[in-house]
């Protein structure tokens, strides 16, 4: 293990980009992941099915991560350019990381030590020193390719730059971070473009091209090498957006024998039903909406109420009259209901109105 020592200690490998990664992180990550779902137990079927499961997890957290990176922000804590340039840049993860080194690079000064024929270097210490402090550390800048790298090899190692260079940078007035400081890897676009040989489709066969996945993967990676020389400039855009479209009404045209043409009309027939039946839908009542439905009882009585015939009192006819509703009780009719003295009752002339005065007097006689 002492002899081997270059290839897993990492003061020796931290030179080597690993993504921040020690050499068996990578194959112990895999095996913790993979122990969630899977053991020794299952049958091959079963295995399947929970890798598959793993991998649907797997890729769902990565489109979390995704809409994270594309719609959330986070909150910038300084004034630094370079702070506000990368937050738009880097993923939330990466970035959290290089802000915590921003942050960092206010407690550290930067010196010159040596100047060279092609390269100066600069000693970053802390402005405080202590045992529980980190070390003087060692720039070392290249004039002729204007580059610096620092001797903690954080930025080889995993791919951000470090309190140091960015105290160094400061120092030099720098307000924004150089490119070539900016991995692409750990961008947000950094899907965006082909990650495949551009010859790769020379060396699929003819069984590969069958498959639905085969054409499907072939297609979308010509496909989105298009787009992402297009998306670049205004015109482009709209150009490929019109061939999109010419192209979409020919492919449709196309059978599955390969026959251009001859469902052309068949197509654009269905297409003209297809506009006139689908119509704009007309407005709907919605449950709740608007005043209350009333019964044709309830429309009756809001008309207005009937007057009473016999009593002339609005509210009922002569059908509900109280004064009627008993026939058989007529005779006990008291002379208090009908005041003669009264100019209303002694100038009613209907006949019920007589009928009913005459049993009266007959009865009482």
């Amino acid at each position: 293990m002492y002899d081997i020592r270059g290839r897993w200690v990492p003061a020796y490998v931290k030179h080597i980009f690993s993504a921040g990664m020690s050499s068996s992180q990578r194959s112990e990550s895999g095996h913790s992941f993979l122990k969630k779902y899977v053991n020794k137990k299952n049958s091959l079927m079963g295995f399947i099915t929970r890798f598959n499961m793993a991998l649907s997890h797997q890729r769902y957290e990565e489109l979390v991560a995704n809409h994270v990176d594309l719609n959330e922000q986070p909150r910038v804590t300084s004034s630094v350019m370079m702070e506000s340039q990368m937050v738009k840049i880097y993923t939330k993860k990466v970035f959290m990381l290089f802000q915590n080194e921003v942050v960092k690079s206010n407690l550290y000064i930067c010196s010159k030590k040596e100047t060279f024929s092609n390269m100066k270097t600069y000693v970053v210490q802390r402005l405080e020193h202590g045992p529980n402090f980190d070390r003087p550390r060692e720039l070392q800048y290249y004039t002729d390719t204007d580059f610096v790298s620092c001797s903690c090899r954080t930025f080889d190692f995993e791919g951000y730059p470090c309190r140091h260079m960015i105290c160094f940078l400061k120092k030099k007035q720098v307000l924004l971070l150089p490119e070539k400081y900016i991995l692409r890897r750990w961008t947000k676009n950094a899907k965006i473009g082909s990650v495949c040989e551009t010859n790769a489709s020379n060396y699929m066969d003819d069984s590969s091209l069958q498959s639905l996945m085969g054409r499907h993967g072939m297609l979308s990676q010509k496909a989105q090498v298009l787009v992402d020389d297009a998306a670049l400039t205004d015109a482009r855009s709209t150009f490929l957006l019109g061939e999109f479209e010419m192209l979409n009404l020919r492919v449709k045209e196309i059978d599955d024998g390969g026959n251009v043409g001859k469902i052309k009309s068949k197509s654009s027939s269905q297409s003209r039903e297809v506009q006139q039946l689908i119509e704009d839908s007309t407005g709907i009542r919605a449950k709740g909406c608007g005043k209350r439905l009333r019964s044709s009882k309830e429309k009756a009585m809001s008309k207005g109420s009937r007057q009473c015939s016999v009593c002339g009192v609005n509210g009922h006819d002569k059908r509900t009259c109280p004064k009627l509703t008993d026939r058989s009780n007529v005779g006990n009719f008291s002379e208090t209901q009908y005041d003669y003295d009264d100019p209303q009752d002694n100038g009613r002339d209907d006949a019920t109105f007589t009928s009913v005065a005459s049993s009266n007097f007959y009865f009482g006689m």
